[in-house]
């Protein structure tokens, strides 16, 4: 071996070494949402499993362009480490490439069609939108440039890009119930995700410095290697205040888990977006793990009372504060000012929701009569459903054995004389209906997920099994597709135990 492709073996190994201890990260590259749709949504059927996003690029030589590159990216613990592969075209030449890169540096190998092989060395700008590679070896004067599209979470794969808004709402006629100042009135956060014209300008952040520190304290191991800042890497789909599509959508709430916080459902929330809905994810203050508002105050979680007795009448006053803070907004839409009031077909309205939430759109869609069909992602029933059934077509996604272990859940299910589905998914744990197991993938590969309650589903796997029922579901009820649409899933997804009456 030539001494300098010596030297460039051991650099490679080096990178490699250093990419796989951060669990893979990769190459930054992708033009800004307005230039490419595919930086929003398009998963492909052709993206593999382990793909994190995709890369498309121009080679210049000379400053001439002289041919394109295109690829695949995995995202590791943050989005400055990683590893691609891809395949190159230099005017009549093809071949194949992969590699790893590490802040500005990135090291490869190219193959020729002859299965000649040559390191593969350059230096690297990039942002979350674009990259341009200025190639050190092989010589020749080489540059590639072009766009990327990466995220912690799995691409939404309908045809909408997708915008995102929150807004500061008050119920000034509804009295905080979980404190003692008898002025306090009921306020919450609203993030509406909308089918978008077109997904310009950046994406929005996946959560704020508080939410993620609140987050990492959650984890019930010290996560002190994961940096404060570790959420920036996340990168949704959706892009910050966005143009809504000028067409009309049925709209689905959502409301979160007990301790719970929105963001860490947007993975179960962009893809129905990307096929055509708007949803509106209230975040319920006291109830929430952590509410901030956007003048600064951060409202923390209230733990229910020790005692027994005071703790039931604690869960049943927050349920009853939850199902207001549902009704409230349901009011509030049609009267809102901002651009998306537009696209919302308040005539198709569904509800969907984690754990508390999910017994919260059961009881719902029971007592107010504006929503058509709801579903729950793992979740805990109360009242109204448990006692009588569910008076609107109700999805349960569980748990593997929730259904078993639940008396609540059986209950609900002999007693409802409608439509019911029930969808059970082996290997999927309470906690893996949401996005943390995801990002536990990048931030903590080593860590394995059963262990601190995930389940043994990968979890990309699990998001594409909630996300198609959930809006095969929805297609069903709100859009008037053939039930066939749901039905005919339980022949995709073999892990999936699934009933209907």
């Amino acid at each position: 071996m030539h001494p300098g492709h010596r030297a460039l073996a051991v650099l490679l190994l080096i990178g490699i070494m250093i990419a796989g201890t951060a669990s893979g990260s990769v190459m930054h590259t992708a033009a800004p949402r307005s230039q490419a749709s595919m930086t929003t949504h398009g998963g492909g059927s052709d993206r593999p499993g382990w793909a994190d996003g995709a890369f498309t690029g121009t080679i210049y030589q000379n400053d001439e362009q002289a041919g394109t590159a295109a690829g695949f990216i995995r995202l590791g613990r943050n989005s400055q480490r990683g590893w691609f592969t891809g395949t190159w075209t230099l005017r009549a030449t093809q071949g194949n490439m992969s590699g790893v890169f590490f802040g500005m540096l990135l090291l490869g190998c190219c193959t020729t069609p002859a299965g000649i092989s040559m390191p593969l060395v350059g230096v690297m700008q990039s942002n979350t939108s674009w990259f341009s590679v200025r190639i050190i070896s092989p010589p020749g004067r080489m540059q590639v440039s072009g766009m990327r599209s990466a995220s912690f979470l799995p691409a939404p794969d309908g045809p909408y890009d997708i915008g995102t808004t929150s807004m500061h709402l008050v119920d000034r006629e509804r009295e905080e119930r979980f404190t003692d100042d008898p002025s306090d009135v009921r306020e919450m956060m609203l993030q509406l995700w909308y089918p978008a014209a077109q997904a310009v300008g950046d994406r929005a952040a996946y959560m704020d410095a508080e939410t993620f520190d609140w987050l990492k304290h959650e984890a019930p191991i010290p996560l002190f290697w994961i940096p404060d800042d570790a959420y920036t890497s996340v990168m949704p789909h959706a892009a910050g205040d966005a143009p809504p599509a000028d067409e009309r959508f049925p709209v689905l709430l959502f409301s979160h888990g007990y301790d719970g916080v929105r963001e860490i459902y947007t993975s179960l929330i962009e893809t129905l977006v990307s096929h055509g809905y708007v949803v509106a994810a209230v975040q319920h203050p006291y109830v929430a793990g952590v509410t901030v508002f956007p003048d600064g105050r951060v409202i923390e979680h209230q733990p229910a009372p020790s005692d027994p007795e005071e703790a039931d009448a604690y869960f049943s006053m927050a349920f009853d504060t939850v199902l207001d803070d549902i009704e409230y907004v349901l009011d509030v839409l049609p009267e809102l000012d901002a651009p998306v009031r537009a696209c919302l077909d308040l005539g198709r309205v569904g509800i969907y929701g984690h754990s508390f939430g999910g017994g919260a759109s059961a009881a719902t869609c029971n007592r107010d009569a504006r929503v058509t069909a709801g579903a729950a992602l793992d979740g805990f029933f109360h009242g109204g459903p448990v006692e009588n059934g569910t008076a609107r077509p109700f999805l349960s996604l569980l748990a593997e054995g929730h259904f078993q272990r639940d008396a609540t859940l059986r209950q609900m299910w002999n007693r409802t004389s409608g439509d019911i589905y029930m969808a059970e998914v082996a290997g999927a744990a309470h906690y893996s209906y949401t996005d943390v197991g995801l990002l536990l993938t990048h931030l903590a590969p080593l860590i394995p997920r059963p262990l601190v309650g995930f389940g043994s589903i990968e979890p990309k796997r699990l998001m594409a099994i909630s996300n198609a029922y959930t809006l095969a579901f929805f297609d069903v009820y709100l859009k008037g597709q053939p039930l066939d649409t749901l039905l005919d899933l339980a022949d995709r997804y073999p892990e999936v135990t699934f009933d209907y009456k």
